[in-house]
């Protein structure tokens, strides 16, 4: 398992979160949860960990999956929709022809 707090590029990651959390903010943009069920509510960013509705910066491909923990773009999302997400790989489905 990654140690993230102390890992390479965790400053970094913090940077950007927080940029995430200010546009958020800003431009009021709802969890990003795009699943079957998808969420899209607002965020409430006076709730804080570890309440489920709070905020948290999602890695679209999971640091458990081989992803970087800075190059790639966060997506808001609650912190339940975040666990519900876990760590599953975006699925592409094809009819065959």
């Amino acid at each position: 398992m990654v140690d993230l707090h102390h890992g390479r590029g965790y400053k970094a990651y913090r940077r950007k979160r927080a940029a995430l959390r200010r546009r958020v903010e800003r431009e009021n943009l709802p969890c990003g949860w795009n699943s079957i069920w998808g969420c899209g509510e607002p965020f409430d960013l006076s709730l804080e960990y570890p309440d489920p509705m709070s905020f948290t910066a999602d890695h679209p491909n999971a640091l458990a999956n081989g992803g970087h923990l800075v190059k790639q773009d966060l997506t808001p999302l609650h912190m339940r929709c975040n666990s519900m997400k876990g760590d599953a790989a975006e699925v592409e489905i094809w009819e065959a022809s």
